[in-house]
């Protein structure tokens, strides 16, 4: 299966954000630089709609937080992973002190069981007792099954400066529904999780 950056959000971006967990992250203890003021959001794949969504919605999130941030879609088109020197220029031209980069990992179909629930079954005409009168039996339904999507993802932080990584964390989310804003409430977890590690 490709991995572009489109897969990516077609399958994850849209999930809510209280379903959004970080769930393993390292931080690079021998790192001293200080915080990143100007961070490139960069994402591989085709110049899509859905690309420009999560790179703009990261954006917004990070200049909130009050970091200084540019989307990579401004600058480049199409930009593969493996076209090493492409992306080297775009982190030139870009300015940026840090490169913040999301990568979907796997989607793993799990079930879900809905745990058997009693029903109360109205009486025929009117009985005495108030309300429970009203209800004369009790059906108890059967438990059911479901399935649903979870989603997990790498989200690396680099200084450009000798093309260091600093920091790296897996999240796990159900699958999407809604990817502008999503996209915004992924980058929300990653951006409070940056912070608490003293790096934004």
């Amino acid at each position: 299966m490709k991995r572009p950056l489109i897969v990516l959000l077609v399958l994850l971006l849209s999930a809510c954000v209280t379903n959004v967990q970080v769930t393993n992250s390292w931080r690079d203890a021998d790192y001293r630089g200080g915080i990143f003021r100007r961070v490139l959001v960069m994402g591989f794949g085709d110049d899509g709609a859905n690309r420009r969504v999560f790179e703009d919605q990261f954006v917004a999130v990070l200049r909130a937080a009050g970091v200084d941030a540019v989307p990579s879609y401004t600058l480049v088109s199409g930009l593969s992973a493996s076209d090493l020197p492409r992306v080297k220029e775009v982190v030139a031209r870009s300015g940026a002190d840090g490169v913040l980069t999301t990568r979907l990992v796997g989607v793993d179909r799990r079930v879900g069981v809905y745990p058997a629930q009693p029903v109360f079954v109205p009486a025929v005409g009117y009985r005495r007792g108030g309300f429970y009168g009203y209800y004369s039996s009790v059906v108890v339904m059967p438990p059911s099954t479901y399935n649903y999507d979870v989603v997990t993802l790498e989200t690396n932080l680099w200084q450009v400066v000798g093309e260091r990584l600093v920091w790296s964390g897996s999240t796990e989310s159900f699958a999407p529904d809604n990817v502008r804003e999503a996209s915004a409430e992924f980058a929300d977890v990653i951006v409070k999780a940056l912070r608490a590690q003293g790096l934004l």
